[in-house]
């Protein structure tokens, strides 16, 4: 199998897309509130990845890698247009204050997603800790978003274009983009079949994370449980 294809597969063995917390949001079986608390710790996990983004375009010596790296972070952080702002509003459009999000609860998962997300560029090749997030994490926002943005639209009364959905809409067109120049940088330069194992361990190790991180959301969300502690 090409690498390419051990990625994808890799990947898509544990693609969030397929959680039961997304499963209910398409079918339009979600309150507006549970979505606003995916799009809470949304922003506690994105912001520490637009960090590590930070950090391996501060260490990454390849040219290309390194405008890469930038380009993506000056998108997400363009001061005119913050994607997380674009998540603020919609939030807001669910009933919730924009100050709720950044003042909400770091659920116990998402933060085992931000200190993983650490030790990955701290003590991975950066090849491989590139393909972990841009792979593993990244490219999964694009299918997880064309999943829910009809159900937004549908369910939810949200009209297509609007500004409170732009954070959705917008990110399934950004992140095709994104997300073949991902697969472009890891393919490229995990030219060795030990960066190659390592990037696909990393991939794996990525979606187990994010699915864990959206274990925490449902059941905080749905049953109102803020961790997994057993109950006598």
């Amino acid at each position: 199998m090409a690498f390419h294809d051990q990625l994808v597969t890799t990947r898509d063995r544990k693609h969030s897309k397929d959680h039961l917390f997304f499963q209910l949001w398409a079918q339009g079986k979600l309150t507006k509130k549970q979505t606003a608390i995916y799009c809470a710790q949304h922003y506690h996990y994105v912001t520490e990845y637009l960090n590590w983004m930070a950090y391996e375009a501060s260490q990454i010596p390849i040219r290309d890698v390194k405008a890469y790296l930038f380009e993506n972070l000056g998108d997400e952080e363009n001061p005119e247009d913050r994607h997380l702002d674009m998540l603020r509003d919609y939030v807001q459009a669910t009933g919730s204050s924009r100050e709720s999000v950044q003042d909400s609860v770091v659920l116990a998962a998402t933060e085992g997603l931000q200190n993983w997300g650490w030790r990955l560029v701290y003590q991975t090749p950066w090849q491989a800790a590139l393909a972990g997030m841009f792979i593993g994490l990244e490219s999964q926002f694009l299918d997880i978003c064309k999943k829910i943005v009809p159900a937004l639209h549908e369910h939810y009364g949200f009209a297509a274009g609007g500004r409170q959905v732009r954070f959705f809409e917008e990110h399934v067109g950004a992140d095709e983009i994104h997300g073949a120049r991902g697969f472009e940088i890891v393919e490229k330069y995990c030219n060795t079949p030990e960066l190659q194992a390592s990037a696909l361990k990393a991939v794996e190790a990525a979606t187990i994370r994010r699915w864990r991180y959206m274990n925490g959301i449902y059941w905080f969300a749905v049953h109102g449980k803020e961790d997994d502690t057993p109950i006598l």
